[in-house]
C-alpha cells in the first residue's frame, strides 16, 4: 500500500490514481528529479527538497453535514431488509404505523413510523380547522394537500433506503422530537 501524496488516502501499490482525490499517482515531483541530477545539487551543504504543492481536484463532491438525514445511524441490513415495511405508514396511515412498529427489532421501521406520527397529528390538526367555515376549509385544504405531498415525499424516501425527516411537519415546534 502507498499513500497518496495530496490527501494522505492508503492506495493500492499498481493504482494509477487516488479513489479519494482523483489526483495521478504517477507524477514525477520535479523538485525530487532534480536532486538525483549531479550538476543541479550544491557540492557543498544537505541537499533540499522542495514540498510537493498539493494538486486541487475540481471534481471532488464534499459531502454536507444534513442534520435531517438520519440514515448513516441505520444499519444496511434493517435498511434493505425492511424498505416495505418502513413505507407502510405513509400508505396505511394509522394501521401502516401498527405494522411497521410490529417489525421487530428495525429501528429503521421505528423511525419511518415515528415520522408517520407526526404526519397523521398534522392531518388531524388540519382536519380541525374544517369547523369554520370557508376560511378554515380553504386553510385546511391546503394544508391537507402539503401533508400528502410530504407524504409521497417521505415514501419515496422509505423506498429509497433514506431516513430523512419528514419536510415542514418536523419543523413544527410541537411535534419536535
Amino acid at each position: 500500500m502507498k499513500t497518496c501524496p495530496n490527501c494522505g488516502t492508503q492506495v493500492a501499490d499498481d493504482a494509477k490514481f487516488c479513489e479519494g482525490c482523483g489526483v495521478s499517482l504517477e507524477q514525477v515531483n520535479p523538485g525530487v528529479q532534480g536532486v538525483n541530477n549531479a550538476q543541479s545539487a550544491p557540492q557543498n551543504g544537505p541537499v533540499q527538497m522542495q514540498p510537493a504543492v498539493p494538486q486541487l481536484n475540481p471534481y471532488q463532491q464534499y459531502q454536507t453535514f444534513d442534520p435531517k438525514n438520519h440514515t448513516s445511524e441505520f444499519d444496511v441490513r434493517d435498511i434493505a431488509d425492511n424498505k416495505l415495511f418502513a413505507s407502510c405508514p405513509y400508505l396505511l396511515g394509522v394501521l401502516g404505523i401498527i405494522i411497521a412498529l410490529l417489525v421487530t427489532n428495525s429501528p429503521f421501521c421505528r423511525f419511518h413510523a415515528k415520522q408517520a406520527v407526526k404526519l397523521e397529528i398534522a392531518t388531524f390538526l388540519l382536519c380541525l380547522l374544517c369547523i369554520i367555515p370557508f376560511l378554515g376549509w380553504f386553510i385546511a385544504l391546503v394544508g391537507i394537500l402539503v401533508v400528502v405531498v410530504v407524504r409521497i415525499i417521505a415514501l419515496v424516501n422509505a423506498l429509497n433506503g433514506k431516513a430523512n425527516e419528514a419536510p415542514i411537519v418536523s419543523e413544527i415546534g410541537f411535534l419536535k422530537g
